[in-house]
């Protein structure tokens, strides 16, 4: 996947959003006995907020303006239009059938608050009123619009979601850190999962685990870029599985396709790196199961990217790379590409059904070793640049 920054575009497209959209900024003072969980139901309120049955609000953004800090606001079954700013420390719990449905939005349920859970919910079809502009179009964003502009978060826990037909990412972790998204399943997106530092501050220790990410048709299962030079560092991608992504265009060398996970950068002082890859399944990606992509050459002043510490460890990973990738039209499990010296750990996998096994474009040198691979024609291919 060749990987383009859309870090300014997002941030303008986020500004510009919040002025054209009827939207709550942040939360007015709780009153002192503001309670510790209400319940939105998309039928009539009811008066007494004790359950779904008589649920005190229809609307959710009006539900997360009453509720106590460090409360729950249940979302009960039925189909809630818009998009959501959490902003303040809250879970939004979903109950069986509550679905978000962001259509001409920029996303379904974003947070500007930290220490927050969303948890159980669908939320669906994320997609800009206006195509050229940009705007993220995310299900899930660990960031919100607030009447000061895009604010980001940390801490934020993503767990037990459904996200899908989202233009842009299911679940966008965009300059966030010490957050999760666990357990979700992120089909049928732009991208499945983004771990990204669009919005100036860095990606760091952030845990991806036990998601399912098939058939995304723009992109990646998971994504691991730089577009900002903040930095993507120390995050954990393990027991993930993450199919048929990225096979929407054209079987040719540079199709815009997608890997099972991506580690990349367009930019010459990306930083991409102490990220571990592990105990994943891969299988039938438009690139590789596990990619890296560092794009650009260091530059004349010295300044180049920094791809280090990255480990890519016991993951099962079938046929990939059907789509084709730089210099390699063969089927491929892990496709290491790199226009700087690039040193990574790649240990443990089991590779099958491939044509090669690792293939390496550029000065990339592989560490670890120890892994299987079964009917695989070459174990490692390469090229001298790319």
């Amino acid at each position: 996947m060749r990987v383009h920054s859309r870090a300014a575009v997002l941030t303008t497209a986020l500004a510009t959003a919040v002025a054209g959209l009827a939207m709550a900024g942040p939360a007015a003072a709780h009153p002192y006995q503001a309670p510790h969980t209400v319940y939105v139901a998309a039928s009539v309120a009811g008066q007494h907020d004790h359950w779904c049955r008589h649920a005190g609000f229809t609307d959710i953004q009006a539900a997360i303006g009453a509720v106590a800090d460090g409360g729950t606001v249940v979302v009960c079954r039925g189909t809630y239009h818009g998009m959501f700013t959490i902003t303040h420390r809250m879970t939004l719990a979903g109950r069986p059938g509550a679905v978000i449905d962001a259509t001409g939005m920029p996303y379904g349920v974003g947070t500007s608050a930290s220490w927050v859970t969303i948890r159980g919910l669908t939320v669906q079809n994320a997609s800009p009123l206006d195509p050229s502009s940009n705007a993220p179009a995310d299900g899930i964003l660990t960031a919100g619009l607030t009447d000061h502009g895009p604010v980001t978060a940390n801490h934020v826990r993503i767990i037990g979601n459904t996200v899908k037909g989202n233009l842009g990412s299911g679940i966008d972790l965009n300059s966030t850190s010490y957050s999760m998204a666990v357990g979700n399943r992120a089909v049928g997106n732009g991208v499945g999962i983004n771990v990204s530092d669009d919005l100036g501050q860095p990606a760091a220790h952030n845990l991806v685990s036990g998601n399912v990410t098939n058939e995304n048709f723009g992109g990646c299962g998971i994504a691991l870029a730089d577009h900002t030079g903040a930095g993507v560092i120390g995050n954990v991608v393990t027991f993930n599985r993450s199919d048929d992504n990225g096979l929407s265009t054209p079987t040719a060398p540079d199709a815009s396709a997608g890997s099972g996970v991506i580690m990349a950068s367009p930019i010459p002082n990306g930083i991409v790196r102490n990220n571990t890859i592990a105990w994943n399944e891969f299988h039938g990606n438009g690139h590789g199961g596990v990619v890296v992509h560092s794009h650009v050459p260091a530059l004349p002043d010295g300044t180049a990217s920094d791809f280090r510490g990255n480990s890519v460890i016991g993951n099962v990973i079938g046929t990939n790379n059907l789509r084709q990738d730089q210099s390699d039209p063969e089927t491929t499990g892990i496709y290491l590409g790199s226009a700087t010296p690039l040193t990574i750990k790649v240990a443990y996998n089991l590779i099958h059904d491939d044509h090669y096994g690792i293939f390496t474009a550029g000065d990339v040198t592989v560490t670890g070793g120890h892994n299987r691979f079964v009917r695989v024609a070459q174990h490692h291919g390469s090229v001298p640049s790319y």
